[in-house]
C-alpha cells in the first residue's frame, strides 16, 4: 500500500508557516480493506453510519448520492483524517480523493464537488507553544491555560476531476485566520472566534466552500468574513461580501444562505506560563455570540434578508425551506421564516440533505461523548 509519512511542520523565526507538500504517484493510498456499511435503525428512528472512537463529522452529499463524512477511525495507520463516503442503502465505504491524503498534514475539513469541479478544504491546526502558551499544563496562578484555537489556517485546493495530479501543481489558496498575533514570540495574543470554537469543539465546518454553478467561482468563510474567489485562477483578487460563516447555496444557485453571529461579547484572560528559564505571556480573548442570525443573499442583486435564528444551514432541494442548527435541528420556511422542530435531533450539527430530499444527515454527540454520523429518512 502506497503511503507517505511527512515530517513535522516547519516554523521559521519570522513566524512564517511552511506546509510541506509531496507529489503523490498513485491513488492507491486508500482505506485498507474498505468496510461495508449496513444502515441500522436505532430506537429513535435514526440510522447510525459511524461507530468509531474518533469524532466523525457529516460533510454533505456527493453528486452520486453518497454521504460524505470526515473520520479518523478508518485510517489504517491511525494518524490522519480522511474523507470517506457511504451509500445510504448499504454497501462499501470508500475514501474520496485518497491520493491527496498523505500530502496534507492536518485535518481534512471538506470536499466540495458539483460533478465538474472539486475543492478540498484542509484545516491547519495550531502548534502547541507556538500558537499560544500550551507547553505547560498550569500557569503561575495555578489555573490551566485555555485551549489553543484550531484551526489557525485553511487551504483550498482545486482538484482535477480525476485524482493523480501532484498537490504542488494544483491551484490553491492559503487562508490564514486572524486568531493569533505574536506567534512564536514570548508575548502572544490568541483570539478564539465563535466559528473557530465551533470547528474546534464540534468538528463543524463553518468555512465551506460552496461552488457557484456554471462559473469558476466559489464562496468561502475564513471564520469571520465571507469571500468570493476564483476556483481555478488564484491571481484573481478576493472579494469580501460581508461578515459571516457557514455558507450554503440554494439548488438553483441564485441564493446564498449564511449565518452571522450577533450579540458578541468577550472574556479576556492573561497569564504567564513558565518554560524553562523563560516564559510565555498570553492574552487569551474568547469571543462568544448571544445568537446567530440566518441571512439569505440574492447573489445577482446583493439584496439580503434576515430569515430568522440559526446557523449551519442546508437547503431542502425539493421544498421551500432549509434546515438550521440551534439547540436542535429545525426547518425554516423560506417565505415566512417560521421555524418547526425536527424530532430526535437535540445537539445535532452539520446537517445535509440528499438531492432527492429524502434523507437528512447530521453529526450527533453519542453517549460515549464522541460525535458520530447519523441520518433520518424524511417523510413528505
Amino acid at each position: 500500500m502506497f503511503h507517505v509519512k511527512l515530517g513535522r511542520l516547519l516554523v521559521l523565526a519570522s513566524g512564517l508557516l511552511i506546509f510541506p507538500t509531496v507529489a503523490c504517484e498513485s491513488p492507491s493510498d486508500a482505506i485498507t480493506d474498505p468496510p461495508s456499511f449496513t444502515p441500522l435503525e436505532d430506537r429513535e428512528g435514526r440510522y447510525r453510519v459511524t461507530w468509531g472512537t474518533g469524532p466523525d463529522g457529516a460533510r454533505g452529499f456527493l453528486p452520486d448520492g453518497r454521504l460524505l463524512f470526515r473520520t479518523f477511525d478508518l485510517d489504517p495507520f491511525g494518524e490522519a483524517w480522511i474523507l470517506a463516503s457511504a451509500p445510504l442503502d448499504g454497501g462499501v465505504i470508500r475514501e474520496e480523493a485518497a491520493v491527496y491524503r498523505p500530502a496534507i498534514l492536518y485535518q481534512m475539513g471538506h470536499l466540495t464537488s458539483d460533478g465538474a469541479q472539486r475543492v478540498l478544504t484542509a484545516w491547519h491546526g495550531a502548534i502547541p507553544g507556538f500558537h499560544g502558551c500550551r507547553d505547560s499544563s498550569m500557569t503561575t496562578d495555578g489555573t490551566p491555560p485555555p485551549p489553543t484555537p484550531s484551526p489557525v489556517a485553511i487551504t483550498l485546493y482545486t482538484l482535477p476531476p480525476g485524482d493523480g495530479t501532484p498537490l504542488s501543481s494544483l491551484p490553491a489558496r492559503f487562508v490564514p485566520m486572524t486568531t493569533v498575533t505574536g506567534a512564536g514570540t514570548a508575548t502572544q495574543r490568541v483570539r478564539l472566534s465563535p466559528a473557530g470554537r465551533d470547528a474546534h469543539r464540534d468538528n463543524a465546518n463553518p468555512f465551506g466552500p460552496v461552488l457557484l454553478p456554471g462559473s469558476t467561482e466559489m464562496i468561502y468563510s475564513d471564520g469571520d468574513r465571507l469571500w468570493r474567489a476564483n476556483v481555478s485562477d488564484t491571481t484573481v483578487p478576493l472579494a469580501s461580501i460581508g461578515v459571516g460563516a457557514y455558507p450554503a447555496l440554494s439548488p438553483d444557485g441564485g441564493t446564498l444562505a449564511y449565518s452571522r453571529p450577533v450579540g458578541l461579547d468577550s472574556t479576556v484572560r492573561r497569564f504567564f506560563v513558565p518554560q524553562g528559564f523563560v516564559g510565555c505571556s498570553e492574552e487569551f480573548v474568547d469571543v462568544t455570540a448571544a445568537t446567530w442570525e440566518l441571512i439569505l443573499r440574492d447573489l445577482e442583486s446583493g439584496a439580503e434578508t434576515v430569515l430568522g435564528e440559526g446557523r449551519d444551514p442546508a437547503f431542502d432541494p425539493v421544498a421551500g425551506r432549509l434546515v438550521v442548527r440551534g439547540p436542535d435541528l429545525r426547518w425554516l420556511d423560506l417565505t415566512t421564516g417560521l421555524p418547526s422542530p425536527i424530532p430526535v435531533t437535540t445537539g445535532a450539527f452539520a446537517p445535509a440533505i440528499s438531492a432527492d430530499g429524502g434523507i437528512l444527515a447530521f453529526s450527533l454527540i453519542n453517549p460515549d461523548t464522541r460525535a458520530d454520523v447519523y441520518f433520518l429518512r424524511l417523510t413528505r
